[in-house]
């Protein structure tokens, strides 16, 4: 724990000490014009690019930022931007890496969720705990992410699926997928704060706890824009990871700010949202964004395993810590 607090104290301390440095760079670099897309709708999941925007960050760095919320016709970011509409997107691992299988030139720069918040939500009278427990049982499961995790958390055990009845969902109400099986795939930041607020009991099974390193939410852009910009990756990069930094330090900040962008979200669970997130951010063992070859390719293994991807992947191609990392400096 003490090395946790330290990790994330030097991370702070960074960032300080950075902004006096880089203020009088950033004031001088050629303004630019910049969107990013998202993966939701507006919500304290993208709290940390609401304030550096609020906050003046993106201004500091001579920045024009457009924030675009999903476009339900389009959900990927990565089209988006590989089609020019957006400079940056937040995409999941397994989308980043299926496009790079595919040749798409589009690598990660940063990560925003170090920790996957998918998780499966068992009911309090099923007497399921632990994956063990799930053999003999029925599971639902949406498409994906939480399939791809499921499968994975299970063969790392060493567990039969054979053994597991798994029934397709593609409702996103937990109640409703609950009638179908008792485990129901969900996220840490959304089904858990739901039943608490209404009082009731449930288990929890995270895939990160049996061995599944997964990130969540990742920043991504293109081949040109990295080649042909790459101060204003840099400037981007930066800021962004300073609106996270003021996120995890004053999270009422980043609900008010969240809120500005929509009064019609729910005040209190966006306050638990947030607060549930920071753990998922901040985990303490590297600087907020920068990313891990280590997780990048049990990810990689994962997906080849489950003949999602065909063959291996290079890296280098996937991401890149020079900006995430350059923000520290």
């Amino acid at each position: 724990m003490a090395n946790k607090i330290f990790a994330r104290c030097a991370g702070i301390l960074f960032f300080v000490v950075s902004g006096v440095i880089l203020a009088a760079c950033s004031a001088t670099a050629e303004p630019a014009e910049v969107s990013v897309r998202l993966k939701w709708l507006h919500q304290t999941q993208f709290a940390g690019m609401y304030i550096a925007e609020q906050e003046g960050y993106y201004e500091d760095e001579n920045l024009t930022v457009t924030i675009d919320s999903v476009d339900f016709e389009q959900q990927s970011a990565i089209e988006k931007v590989l089609a020019g509409e957006n400079d940056f997107g937040l995409t999941s691992p397994e989308a980043l890496l299926l496009a790079r299988s595919e040749g798409k030139p589009v690598r990660a720069v940063a990560v925003i969720f170090k920790l996957n918040p998918t998780v499966y939500l068992v009911t309090p009278d099923s007497g399921i705990e632990t994956p063990e427990d799930l053999l003999g049982e029925k599971v639902a499961l949406s498409p994906e992410e939480p399939t791809i995790l499921f499968i994975a958390m299970m063969k790392q055990l060493g567990l039969d699926l054979d053994q597991v009845e798994i029934v397709e969902t593609t409702t996103f109400d937990l109640y409703e997928c609950w009638e179908l099986a008792p485990v129901c795939p969900n996220y840490s930041t959304n089904g858990p704060i739901i039943l608490d607020q209404a009082g009731e009991e449930y288990n929890l099974i995270w895939p990160s706890d049996y061995g599944v390193t997964w990130y969540g939410d990742v920043l991504v852009t293109t081949e040109q824009m990295i080649e042909e910009q790459p101060e204003v990756v840099e400037r981007f990069v930066r800021a962004t990871l300073k609106g996270w930094q003021k996120a995890i330090e004053e999270p009422d900040l980043a609900v008010t700010t969240t809120l500005a962008l929509d009064s019609q979200l729910d005040e209190e669970f966006q306050t638990e949202a947030m607060q549930r997130s920071i753990p998922l951010i901040d985990t303490g063992e590297a600087p907020i964004g920068v990313m891990s070859e280590e997780i990048w390719q049990n990810t990689l293994d994962i997906l080849l395993d489950q003949e999602i991807l065909s063959e291996p992947l290079d890296l280098e191609q996937v991401y890149t810590n020079e900006f995430a990392e350059g923000a520290l400096e």
